[in-house]
């Protein structure tokens, strides 16, 4: 481990993009194949679900790169209260592949535009 990440506690990080068509296209076909129930209400209650959908979208791809070995996108949920940033729920095989990474969260930031949308996700470990 190199000094500075005993200082910062990053493990790894990514970033994607997604087209705002591609979450069109999965919004049209229902999107649960990809999308939570949780993320599909909160992006119906938008008048852009298209747009928040490709951001959760590009978070659960980039967290699968990080993860990798078998992570599913469905195992990846953005989550958000009604105040406050989105974070990242993890579930089975997700949230043991960050433990065996030695990562103890992930953070997320979401953005998006009228075409694009984009994610960073951000794994950390606790200081020691």
């Amino acid at each position: 481990m190199s000094e500075s990440e005993a200082e910062d506690g990053v493990v790894a990080s990514a970033v994607c993009l997604v087209a705002i068509q591609e979450a069109e296209a999965l919004l049209a076909a229902g999107g649960d194949v990809v999308f939570s129930e949780g993320e599909l209400a909160f992006a119906r209650a938008r008048v852009d679900p298209a747009r928040r959908l490709a951001a959760r979208l590009a978070a659960k791809r980039a967290a699968v790169r990080l993860l990798g070995a078998g992570v599913l996108e469905r195992q990846v949920e953005v989550v958000r209260g009604d105040y406050g940033p989105p974070r990242l729920r993890l579930a089975g095989p997700a949230r043991e592949r960050l433990a065996a990474l030695g990562a103890s969260r992930a953070l997320v930031s979401l953005t998006h535009e009228r075409g694009h949308a984009a994610a960073l996700v951000v794994l950390l470990r606790d200081p020691a």
